[in-house]
């Protein structure tokens, strides 16, 4: 394997017509990556790809005492969830944001979802975090409106959602980002509740977010060592320039 090269490994024969991509990367409060394996669970969703590449940490992850990729897609019927139990380095998320986009151009998807967090300093204060939209294409824009759900007016992005974003303008492939409120250095399975709660008006997949909520404190303390690793990583992306006002509309 070339170092800068992301293979994406098909592990099974897969089928889908014009298919709704849910990305879960590791970022702010990982309310992707909550919010995307309680997804899987609750749909019991099956394994049909990984993903691997040398830019990639030396991790391999054990479940059920089988050793698997960090970085897996999965399908049930047109939905695919990509999930990434691993901390991303700065090196990978270039070709790995041109790998997902280059696929979901492949599998001809109808929808490429970014699931992630926004900073909140004040976060401990709010009860539901609100959840904010963005998306590429005015079809899109317009399901945003209908929900009433808040636009992401003006700001900066920075990783993996902010490359795939880009890259879906170039390949003219509808994008939508949601993003939760969220704690900036600590998982927050209260914001992935708020996502997928958000998520369901787009897509009728009525996921039940009670018991996300219920295993907040278990899930808390089973993702700390991942959001540590993660929040290292953000800062070598320069993360914090997303509390920045773009200079134009100062």
């Amino acid at each position: 394997m070339n170092q800068e090269e992301i293979s994406i490994i098909e592990i099974t024969e897969i089928e889908a017509k014009n298919p709704i991509i849910l990305c879960g990367l590791p970022d702010v409060g990982l309310v992707g990556v909550i919010a995307v394996s309680h997804i899987i669970k609750s749909l019991n969703m099956k394994e049909v790809a990984y993903i691997d590449s040398d830019l990639f940490p030396p991790i391999m992850v054990f479940h059920n005492g089988t050793p698997t990729y960090p970085l897996r897609i999965y399908q049930k019927e047109d939905i695919f969830a990509i999930f990434s139990e691993a901390a991303l380095s700065p090196d990978s998320i270039y070709p790995l944001a041109r790998s997902i986009v280059s696929w979901a151009k492949e599998k001809n998807t109808s929808l490429l979802i970014s699931l992630g967090g926004i900073g909140t300093p004040n976060r401990i204060d709010i009860e539901v975090p609100k959840v904010y939209s963005a998306s590429n294409m005015p079809s899109v824009k317009e399901i945003i409106k209908k929900y009433e759900i808040p636009i992401m007016e003006e700001g900066f992005m920075v990783g993996p959602y902010a490359l795939i974003a880009k890259y879906s303008i170039q390949n003219n492939i509808p994008n939508l980002l949601l993003l939760a409120e969220a704690f900036p250095n600590y998982p927050d399975p209260g914001a992935a509740a708020s996502i997928i709660n958000t998520l369901n008006k787009f897509i009728p997949l009525n996921i039940d977010v009670k018991p996300l909520i219920e295993k907040s404190e278990e899930i808390r303390l089973s993702a700390r060592e991942l959001m540590k690793r993660t929040v290292e990583s953000l800062k070598k992306m320069g993360k914090s320039q997303e509390y920045e006002v773009p200079l134009m509309y100062v």
